[in-house]
């Protein structure tokens, strides 16, 4: 009776799995690569998503480009520019927080750091692509990260932009410093300072080199401007 029950509580459960996949990717599919891509290495160190995760950030970063190239008609730094904040981790958490649920994501930590939620959605980018090919990756890219609803959220806290317009204005020469990095892969800690003529005006934290860079400029702009 109890491995009945098991075997019930199995087939239940993959088939909650296979329906909360079919309808985020917008198809059905039994390939096996999509479990791979919710499983941190801290569930399992043999069989993880690291490998999908470093390929879903390359094709996400190609897709992009591309789009940008073809929707815009700016120069190269302003698609520079843009391409950074949508293929930015900030950006990608929010979106994997909103689209994948806590319960999917395979790991022993007690508590999922915010950059799993990104790194997780780009294993899924690679699983797709592998598994489909570019141009379904693309329709996935373009309806949930191309124009999503976050990045005027991350557009109007640009902290970065805004010191290096008020420094160019002001004609004051501004330079960022890793001071420090400490920390698992899976939960990194950066801290950043912000020179003004080579002085020390602010440093701050963040789980990625670019989150504390952002936050050490806007302690910079309350600071010096």
């Amino acid at each position: 009776m109890r491995r009945i029950r098991s075997i019930l509580s199995n087939f239940f459960c993959n088939k909650k799995e296979e329906s909360f996949l079919a309808s985020l990717l917008g198809f059905y599919s039994t390939n096996e690569i999509y479990q791979r891509a919710f499983i941190h290495k801290s569930f399992n160190q043999n069989t993880n998503n690291e490998r999908l995760e470093f390929l879903g950030d390359v094709i996400l970063s190609f897709v992009v480009s591309d789009l940008l190239f073809f929707d815009n008609k700016e120069e190269e730094g302003f698609l520079s520019k843009k391409r950074a904040t949508i293929v930015g981790r900030k950006h990608l958490n929010l979106i994997a927080k909103k689209i994948i649920p806590e319960t999917e994501i395979k790991t022993n930590l007690k508590k999922i750091p915010e950059n799993i939620y990104g790194n997780t959605l780009e294993a899924l980018i690679g699983a797709i692509y592998l598994d489909k090919g570019i141009h379904q990756t693309r329709g996935f890219i373009k309806k949930h990260i191309y124009k999503s609803e976050f990045l005027q959220q991350l557009k109007d806290i640009d902290y970065k932009s805004k010191l290096l317009a008020l420094s160019q204005k002001e004609k004051i020469q501004i330079t960022y410093r890793l001071e420090r990095q400490k920390g698992p892969d899976h939960n990194k800690e950066f801290l950043v300072a912000i020179l003004v003529q080579d002085k020390k005006v602010a440093e701050a934290k963040g789980n990625s080199k670019k989150e504390a860079e952002q936050n050490a400029a806007k302690k910079a702009i309350k600071i010096v401007f």
